[in-house]
């Protein structure tokens, strides 16, 4: 009978300031969940309910904290060869269009299923 959201339910490396914009996703995915339950007249607490709200979540957390762990391991390492290597990534995404959209809507959380708080 507990839900948990944000960084209760998750830790993620601040460096790119991920962890508001999973916790906002993960309330308004609950939201939805337990909005749905009721009109069912489920009870909030129930643990197949909570558990649909867990399978949602658990794909977007992963990724985002894989994506956070990567980043900081990959700046963190230093030495020219290293820079150099992340210079020449930097610049080919600047350079794509593609890449560049896709990265934006991953940091800014618009890929996947949307809570509908969340679509505006």
């Amino acid at each position: 009978r507990l839900a948990l959201v944000g960084d209760a339910a998750h830790g993620v490396h601040p460096i790119a300031g991920q962890g508001l914009n999973l916790g906002l996703r993960d309330v308004g995915a609950l939201v939805e969940v337990l909005a749905d339950g009721m009109r069912l007249g489920l009870d909030p607490g129930d643990a197949q309910l909570l558990a649909r709200y867990e399978r949602w979540r658990n794909l977007d957390n992963f990724t985002v904290a894989l994506a956070t762990d990567g980043l900081t391991r990959l700046f963190g390492i230093g030495g020219r060869t290293a820079s150099a290597l992340r210079r020449f990534g930097m610049a080919g995404v600047q350079r794509s269009s593609t890449l560049k959209r896709f990265f934006m809507d991953e940091a800014r959380g618009m890929s996947g299923k949307l809570p509908a708080l969340l679509q505006g």
